[in-house]
């Protein structure tokens, strides 16, 4: 059952992360007909800024535990490659346990967030009327991944023989 689990977290994150991808491309393509549509005169498509902005944070944040699963985000290794392996580890543990403690934080804030937006029935007024509870709620989903994922890698870095830690590399060892 819990290779289950994993294989289905692991799914769930490169679904946000390959639909983040085909958003963005969508998106870049509608940016590409509004120039052209500008310059020929025929109109613009005034909506486009809006949707940019909702994508690319939402985005962001849904991409950010594959990012971390992939062991792709910014790292500074400079510390953990000078040090004894053993203490590399130890630290590469307490960095994610400080990772899960903030993404934790998020999680509880993001849902607080939400919740509020949808009881008092916010809306976002723009060019669209959008309820804010729906533009906040990537928010708690991103954080609660990434606090699997952060657990995920700090048990990872717990079986790891010492000897053949390279802490350059991904905690997925």
């Amino acid at each position: 059952m819990p290779k289950r689990l994993l294989a289905f977290f692991e799914r769930l994150l490169e679904f946000f992360c390959l639909l983040f991808g085909l958003v963005l491309g969508a998106l870049i393509a509608l940016m590409c007909v509004d120039i052209l549509i500008r310059n020929l005169r025929l109109g613009s498509l005034p909506w486009l800024l809006e949707l940019t902005e909702y994508i690319m944070y939402s985005g962001a944040f849904l991409a950010a535990p594959w990012v971390l699963r992939q062991g792709n985000h910014v790292r500074v290794d400079a510390l953990l490659t000078a040090l004894p392996k053993r203490i590399a580890v130890r630290m590469e543990q307490i960095v994610d346990l400080v990772g899960l403690g903030v993404s934790l934080v998020l999680l509880g804030y993001g849902g607080y967030a939400v919740w509020d937006a949808y009881a008092g029935k916010m809306m976002q007024y723009k060019t669209w009327t959008v309820p804010e509870a729906l533009l906040l709620l990537p928010i708690p989903i991103a954080a609660a991944l990434l606090s699997i994922e952060f657990v995920l890698r700090i048990c990872r870095v717990q079986g790891v023989v010492a000897e053949a830690y390279d802490p350059t590399k991904r905690a997925s060892i």
